[in-house]
């Protein structure tokens, strides 16, 4: 039975990792867009292309479990003792090992059908084919004309094309809007979507590092009846290299704000200041006085040393990394100083910048967010209500 279950575990990591595959997997060309390439049409040819790639796509996942009866009879013929095929086996385990093989045979079975009915007439029975029928006008009178026109704005270099997740991409173009699935693609003309950016979602990715990341959802809406609206999700910091495709506005709902990673530190190292002692008014500048950096608000912090120089686990901190007196006058307000902070870290370090330190831009002091203060009468308005 042992052996059994580790087969089966193989092949579930097998089966997911075909569907989604992963960067490391990409970059060694074990997918199946890669695997196929001499079959598959230059990704220039970029509607013949998915034509085939979802053609393929749909035969080799159908035949996995398949693959995976044949792997058994084969293991049961090589090592009849090890393996479940037993006189001893239960009725139960009988009935639903056959169930499964006879599924599997008649999925692939139904896969290759389906294919074969896609690829009858040049492909004219393909969904992705059905959805650019709809999509013809006079000037564009049937769906291969339609194919062609995404085909020439897809060789330009005026295209952008945003990967959402392993198996969907947003590609915009002159004049359309594309987002690609596993078998059925979205696609709508720019001049009949309505776009609505209506929620940001925050997820926790791993790439050499564990780090957070913003993630936009937009409704796209057809404005004809005869396309589905559909959703794209891309990440936050592709959303001007949308917008700057785009032919007409994005509508921004009041709850979604694209900020930017400097932005969204900014705000929370403002909280974190907010909850430091403030410095005594005889540190006040004058009226005139304004911020060294951005030349228009007034100086409302100043650095003063009031963290106690102690690790995470509270052990003193060596010489060389503890915080030092800062000299400097007011010169700073909290947003350029907080921006001054974050330009000195290192981005894979994003989520503890908090913790991390800097100098003083003036006289090379290291500090850290405890030893920016408020000074009195500065204080913002929203923070002393808090």
């Amino acid at each position: 039975m042992v052996p059994h279950i580790v087969y089966c575990i193989i092949f579930v990591m097998l089966f997911f990792f075909t569907i989604f595959p992963t960067s490391e997997m990409e970059s060694v060309g074990l997918t199946v867009n890669q695997l196929c390439t001499h079959y598959l049409a230059a990704e220039t040819d970029f509607v013949l292309y998915h034509l085939k790639a979802t053609s393929v796509k749909l035969l080799i996942h159908s035949a996995m479990p398949f693959g995976y009866v044949i792997f058994i009879w084969l293991m049961a013929w090589m090592n009849p003792d090890e393996l479940v095929m037993q006189p001893n086996a239960s009725s139960y385990a009988e009935t639903a090992w056959a169930a499964f093989c006879t599924g599997s045979g008649t999925l692939l079975l139904v896969a290759m059908l389906t294919v074969f009915y896609w690829a009858m007439d040049g492909w004219s029975h393909h969904p992705i084919a059905k959805q650019l029928h709809l999509l013809t006008t006079p000037d564009l009178p049937d769906w291969r004309s339609v194919a062609t026109n995404i085909n020439d704005e897809y060789r330009r270099d005026t295209k952008i094309s945003i990967r959402s997740n392993a198996i969907s991409t947003l590609v915009v173009t002159e004049s359309w809007i594309i987002k690609t699935n596993m078998y059925v693609h979205n696609i709508v003309p720019q001049s009949e979507a309505q776009l609505c950016a209506y929620k940001i979602d925050r997820k926790e990715v791993i790439t050499d590092t564990l780090e957070s990341a913003e993630f936009v959802n937009i409704l796209v809406k057809p404005q004809v009846s005869r396309v589905r609206p559909f959703i794209i999700r891309i990440n936050i910091s592709h959303i001007k290299e949308l917008r700057d495709r785009l032919n007409r506005p994005m509508l921004v709902m009041p709850s979604v704000q694209f900020r930017s990673l400097t932005e969204r530190f900014v705000e929370a190292f403002k909280e974190e200041v907010a909850q430091n002692p403030t410095i005594a008014s005889t540190f006040v500048p004058e009226d005139g006085d304004c911020c060294l950096a951005c030349l228009q608000a007034q100086p409302d912090v100043k650095i003063v040393k009031y963290c106690l120089d102690e690790s995470v686990t509270g052990a003193p901190l060596p010489e060389s990394e503890r915080c030092q007196p800062c000299g400097c006058r007011p010169l700073w307000c909290v947003g350029c100083l907080a921006t001054w902070f974050a330009s000195q870290q290192r981005r894979v370090d994003r989520d503890t910048w908090l913790s991390k330190k800097t100098t003083c831009p003036m006289c090379r002091a290291r500090f850290c967010v405890r030893d920016v203060c408020y000074l009195e009468n500065r204080v913002p308005a929203q923070q002393t209500e808090e």
